[in-house]
This record gives structure tokens, sequence and C-alpha cells, in this order.
């Protein structure tokens, strides 16, 4: 049976014996239904894990005692910067979950012409609470222990100005370079922009070539955002990261 894994954002260290916070309890003793001596495995995004045995179960309250660590790194040596545009609500989750399964490193949501979704001031807190708690969510399934960097939306071309990447391409449909045709840079970094239902705009396409994003295509089939997502970084990770 595979070890639980949570998230915990407190430091952790052999011999400590604490308790769990209500989320994690309420996951690990109700939904998953441990048992005293039980093991679980608990990462703080600082990089390794830590084997944990569950010393208390209770209704309301459990303990844990940190038995072993372990320095694990399963981080890709690809730097990916995914600047994705906003999309549905569900769509953005999903996007977000399997990029962060895939090894991205950052998060750049992006408002474009066509973005379906604007975020006002009073949501924006909300939301990116909520996107975080799916970034680690996504870290506990797929054994990642850093967590990747959430920015906060911004317009594409403020993005665009602020934007440091030597190395940054576009999915865009049209006669394009195929990815695997390209040099990459030595320093194994990059961004991978993907646009909104309906693709970026002309004037937007435009913007992206004149400050040297590199546009490529993915075939003669136009992919949805979510898809385009999940192909373009597995192609990225193939071509230069651990695929």
């Amino acid at each position: 049976m595979r070890i639980p894994r949570f998230y915990i954002d407190c430091p952790l260290q052999i011999g400590l014996e604490l308790e769990l916070p209500k989320d994690i309890h309420r996951h690990a003793i109700q939904v998953l239904r441990l048992k005293v001596n039980e093991a679980l495995i608990f990462f703080n995004g600082k990089g390794g894990e830590y084997l944990a045995t569950l010393i208390m179960a209770e209704k309301r309250r459990s303990n844990v005692r940190i038995l072993s660590y372990d320095a694990i790194n399963r981080e890709s040596p690809l730097e990916i910067t995914l600047a994705l545009a906003m999309i549905k609500a569900d769509k953005m989750d999903f996007a977000i979950q399997k990029a962060v399964e895939m090894g991205v490193n950052i998060i750049q949501p992006l408002y474009t012409k066509r973005s379906v979704i604007k975020l006002k001031a009073n949501r924006l807190d909300k939301k990116q609470m909520h996107w975080d708690g799916v970034i680690k969510a996504a870290c506990e399934q797929s054994g990642r222990t850093t967590v990747p960097k959430l920015h906060e939306p911004v317009a594409l071309a403020s993005w665009l100005h602020t934007s440091s990447s030597a190395f940054c391409l576009a999915m865009l449909p049209g006669d394009y370079p195929k990815m695997t045709s390209l040099d990459f840079p030595e320093n194994k970094q990059m961004d991978l922009l993907v646009g909104p239902e309906g693709g970026f705009t002309d004037q937007e396409v435009d913007l992206l070539l004149s400050n040297n994003i590199k546009g490529i295509q993915f075939g003669s089939r136009i992919l949805r955002a979510e898809t385009a997502v999940i192909a373009g970084v597995a192609l990225c990770q193939q071509q230069w990261g651990d695929l």
C-alpha cells in the first residue's frame, strides 16, 4: 500500500512530535482511516521528505512522530515557467494540477484579450488560495518535495516587459517550427506560453513574436488550452528534462 503523503507548513526534524493540522487530520483519520502505528510521509517544500508514524488518533485530533528524513530530489533539471492565459475555472484547475505533476516550477496566470475570467481585487486572494491548494495537492500526489511558485495574474503585455527568460516558446496554431527543431540554451530555463479558449488574437501573436517569443506548432489539430498545457510540458520534459 502506498504511504499517504501530506504537505505541512512547519519546520520538521527527526524525533519531533506534532499534532496534525485539522485538514490533514480530517483526511488521514476520517477519510483514509489511518490507525496508530501506521506510516505517513510529510514534506514542507524545503526539499526532501520525512517518514512519520501515527502515535495518537482520536475523533478530533491526532499526533505523529517524525522517524526519518530522506533527501530525495524528484525535480527535473529543466526549469519551466508556465505562462497560462486565464481560462474557465475548472479547466484552469485541471491545467495547473497537471502542470505541477509534470514538473513545472513557476505558474504565471495571464490576462489576455480572450480570457473568459477577469478576477476583481476582492476575489483574487481567494482564487490564489484555491490555486495554491491545487498545487500542493498535486505535489502530494506526484511525489514532489518542492512546491512550485504561483504568481498573481498579470496582463500579457505587462508580463512580456518583466520576463527575463532567454528561451521562451508560445504554442500557436499555424506554420511554425516544431519543438524538436529548436536548439536549447545551456542554462536549462525556459518559459512556455499557452493561450486562452479561442487562442491569442492576431495582435497578441504579433506582440509575442516582436518580443523574441518563438512560436511552435503541434501538428494540424487545434488543442484545447488544458490539453496544450499537458502536451507542451510533456514534450519540453522529453526534449530537455527528465522524461
